[in-house]
């Protein structure tokens, strides 16, 4: 599809990761959302429970999989995930000093994407989105937990990012669903990271497919 649909997960254990591999196995993209319980409020697997990345090589090598570390030391967490197979990894400017993230992105072969929360002035982001792959706009004003509202303030940096970077391209995560796909689309978002509207239905792949369907 022109702007792919991502599902994401929370994962709160090892097992979750294989058993959401499987039941998201119609997707080829899969998003990871890893929180230390430090820079986001709650806490998830490999944090809590403490576990390994590699646990879950196999269960996620038949996806690009994109890991959002919302970790107050991603650098570690980051080898350790490209170790284990991710091909994306997300970098929150509140916790990454440009030079490296600079550095990280020129000696590892994974794409990299940069975030910020929705409080977070566009002067600190704006330095990263010169030497990003990608941009994760935040589509939610508390990052790590899912089913939360919009907050139209994404809308506002969309906006700013496309007229000041415009080849760069856009995901939205947070709040990406039947009622606010129409309206980020015709923002000229490029991929839409799902999770509630995803794995928290009924019929996962019904609701992946209807989705699309919007886009």
């Amino acid at each position: 599809m022109s702007v792919p649909v991502v599902p994401a997960i929370i994962p709160d254990s090892a097992q979750a990761v294989r058993t959401f591999g499987a039941v998201l196995s119609f997707s080829w993209e899969l998003h990871l959302d890893v929180v230390d319980g430090t820079f986001g409020p709650l806490s998830s697997w490999p944090y809590q429970p403490a576990g390994d990345p590699a646990e879950v090589s196999v269960a996620t090598d038949c996806f690009t999989l994109e890991v959002d570390l919302m970790v107050k030391e991603p650098l570690a967490a980051a080898n350790t995930w490209v170790a284990a197979g991710a091909d994306m990894i997300v970098f929150h400017v509140e916790t990454t000093p440009l030079p490296a993230m600079i550095n990280f992105s020129e000696s590892r072969k994974v794409s990299v994407g940069v975030s910020a929360l929705n409080d977070t002035p566009d002067t600190t982001l704006w330095p990263y989105l010169a030497h990003a792959d990608y941009v994760q706009v935040m589509g939610i004003a508390q990052i790590g937990s899912q089913g939360q509202p919009f907050d139209p303030r994404s809308l506002e940096r969309i906006a700013a990012i496309k007229r000041d970077f415009p080849g760069l391209m856009i995901s939205v995560d947070g709040s990406v669903n039947h009622t606010t796909i129409p309206f980020l689309c015709e923002a000229g978002v490029n991929r839409l990271i799902v999770g509630s509207a995803i794995v928290q239905a009924a019929d996962p792949k019904l609701a992946y497919l209807e989705l699309a369907a919007l886009i």
